[in-house]
């Protein structure tokens, strides 16, 4: 059954949440784009005590983990909360993951009108912030206009403002009919999918500046399941001027993390008791 996405609002709109689908890759694989370890997935319908591990009481002790699946026609999923987002070792820019994928991001804090972003091959193709987009002749763009009462002006499309309805289902049923994207409701509404940890278990602190450009910040970043490394925060940001086109290359790996990083465990994870779990 093709369940689409035009729920996703009704069924999650009242808890803020961050929807990640990829085209082309495993749940797993997609998991440790976000940071797992390989082979850490939780099984949740059948490990037993897992759904009340990760949802019940003291959940908010765990380290940040994402529940993923297979959705339709080769898309993987992964839902979290939006804080996974923000943290140090996720916000380096130029991640494989979005340069190398079709990639749709949902983002619901609750306290905004969702945030949508698809990504291909690198580049922004479509985008709605605030119940607008720019990207006025963009098929979404337009179809929003034909289908769910968004107004077209020359500088973008925008939602009726005196409309009482949101439009957020037209939004990701439209959304959904162009992208292919289907999520089984069910098994997401039920938590019935495998559960994995995102967080490092060494958290790093980076003491240094970039060898490239002499920036203060550089950020914990591995692009999947890599040696860990520090990146430049312009780290390949396209357009920044005085920089080359792809950004900054600079980066620190290897012997040179020596006095350039401090290492601590993640104290989150002495919070685990779950069977399988480490």
């Amino acid at each position: 059954m093709n369940d689409g996405i035009a729920w996703l609002d009704d069924a999650l709109g009242r808890e803020a949440y961050s929807l990640t689908m990829v085209k082309g890759i495993t749940p797993e694989t997609l998991a440790m784009y976000l940071g797992a370890q390989p082979g850490t997935l939780i099984n949740a319908d059948i490990t037993p005590g897992a759904l009340e591990f990760f949802h019940g009481p003291g959940s908010s002790k765990l380290p940040d983990w994402a529940m993923v699946g297979e959705a339709a026609d080769g898309w993987s999923f992964a839902l979290e909360t939006p804080e996974a987002g923000h943290r140090d070792d996720r916000l380096a820019p130029g991640r494989d993951l979005r340069a190398r994928h079709t990639v749709v991001d949902v983002l619901d804090t609750t306290m905004d009108p969702p945030a949508v972003t698809v990504t291909v091959g690198g580049e922004t193709e479509w985008m709605l912030r605030e119940n607008g987009t720019d990207n006025v002749d963009h098929p979404v763009s337009r179809r929003l206009v034909a289908e769910a009462g968004f107004l077209a002006y020359p500088h973008g499309v925008f939602r009726d403002d005196a409309s009482e309805d949101t439009g957020t289902a037209d939004i990701y049923r439209i959304l959904g009919d162009h992208y292919g994207l289907s999520l089984p409701r069910a098994a997401v509404t039920g938590a019935r999918l495998p559960h994995v940890f995102t967080e490092p278990t060494v958290l790093l602190h980076p003491e240094a500046r970039c060898p490239a450009c002499g920036e203060a910040r550089m950020l914990p970043h591995s692009g999947g399941p890599e040696e860990a490394r520090l990146v430049c925060v312009y780290y390949k940001v396209r357009g920044i001027p005085g920089y080359p086109p792809q950004g900054c290359p600079g980066e620190l790996s290897g012997p040179a993390l020596s006095g350039a990083v401090r290492m601590e465990p993640n104290p989150k994870y002495e919070n685990l008791r779950l069977p399988g779990t480490s």
